[in-house]
């Protein structure tokens, strides 16, 4: 298995698995910067909508192409039902939020159950047409790249080149409308053809992704590399270079396990590969991930215990427990120690000083409400022996 999965990691897996991991690459590294647009748009739940949209075109497209051709099974009409129907869901959704006035959510749940709601019906008609089947169907709603052809395999990669061009060209464009749409329309950028466009990029990669993915699996595709990125920075263009390498990675060594052990789902390994790299990101980020965060409130609570204790010392009051004792402020006897009253000397100087400068400068109280932190990560010691010399 580790020879096959090499083999495939390094493109030397026959040209059809080549062709389909370069296709499912590009994808993801399409989709996961539109996703992270999306997540600048609070819009994340759309791209779930237009995907599950996508289901009644599929059963439109199988329905249709059983008339025309007589096997249900033509990916042209499937692909293009499902364009057409996510289209139709999202141009609703966009009518009844800026037309009927109804609210953003709102208007994704109403086009997402009435859509999907449709789909169930069509696929249980075509369960009970006695030359239809369903077999046609599974690989658009759970995803089957593994059974990808050469076209569908390139289609898919040019589909991503595409969209990643067109972001890099509107990047400038879109960042801004993305961040504050009336700073934009007061620059004279057209908003709601950026909005449009990110609107019609996550519309093809959904329609794209369908094979490889499914409608069921597609939103994390979209929505996951960038929640992921996002852990990581604070910029926008480390963002989007994130999500791409996030999303592009994650479907890269998806299609190269499913390719050295065919009975693995593509979509499933791709969305387990994507989920990995969330959690990781949520776990280790530095500055947004759930440990630091964590060690950030044990350094917290210890300073607040210190400053409580410093605070007694220094108005004599009687001061106990361990902290106290671990610090060595205080003997086994609850007695204050030489080093606990310099401590809390050194401590109400420093209450001295931030008084002072916070009365002169009340627009810094902001940036040094933690009061448990010392002057010296905030101030200059230009500044710092400046009020030394008017407190003393």
């Amino acid at each position: 298995m580790l020879v096959d999965f090499w083999d495939a990691l390094t493109l030397s897996g026959g040209y059809n698995a080549v062709v389909v991991m370069v296709g499912l690459a590009a994808l993801g590294a399409a989709a996961g910067p539109v996703g992270a647009f999306m997540i600048l748009k609070r819009r994340p739940l759309l791209a779930d909508a237009v995907a599950h949209a996508t289901l009644p075109g599929v059963a439109a497209g199988f329905l249709l192409a059983l008339v025309v051709t007589g096997d249900g099974r033509q990916p042209v009409f499937l692909l293009l039902g499902a364009a057409l129907a996510g289209a139709a869901a999202a141009g609703a959704m966009h009518w009844l939020k800026d037309g009927a006035r109804i609210s953003e959510d709102a208007a994704t749940a109403a086009a997402l159950s009435v859509a999907f709601g449709i789909g169930v019906g069509l696929l249980s008609l075509i369960q009970a047409l006695p030359t239809g089947g369903q077999a046609g169907l599974n690989a658009y709603i759970l995803g089957q790249a593994a059974t990808m052809t050469g076209l569908e395999a390139w289609t898919t990669a040019i589909v991503g080149t595409v969209a990643l061009i067109l972001l890099a060209v509107f990047f400038k464009e879109l960042s801004a409308a993305a961040f504050d749409q009336i700073q934009a329309i007061s620059q004279g950028l057209p908003v709601r053809a950026l909005d449009l466009l990110t609107t019609g990029l996550m519309l093809v990669l959904v329609a794209a992704g369908l094979r490889a993915v499914g409608l069921v699996l597609i939103l994390a595709l979209l929505i996951t590399p960038a929640a992921a990125a996002r852990f990581w920075t604070d910029r926008l263009p480390k963002l989007v270079l994130l999500a791409a390498v996030f999303g592009g990675g994650g479907a890269y060594v998806g299609g190269a396990l499913s390719a050295a052990v065919p009975g693995l789902p593509t979509g499933a390994l791709i969305v387990a590969i994507l989920s990995s790299i969330f959690f990781l990101s949520l776990a280790f980020s530095p500055r947004r991930g759930a440990i630091a965060a964590a060690w950030r409130r044990l350094k917290l609570a210890r300073a607040l215990r210190r400053r409580d204790i410093l605070q007694k010392i220094a108005l004599g009051a009687p001061v106990m427990g361990r902290s106290a004792r671990r610090f060595g402020w205080i003997n086994n006897l609850g007695h204050v120690t030489e080093t606990g009253r310099n401590a809390a000397a050194q401590w109400a100087e420093e209450e001295r000083l931030r008084t002072l400068y916070l009365d002169e400068n009340p627009a810094e109280a902001g940036r040094l409400a933690a009061s448990f932190r010392p002057l010296a990560a905030f101030l200059s010691r230009d500044v710092i022996a400046d009020l030394e010399r008017r407190v003393r």
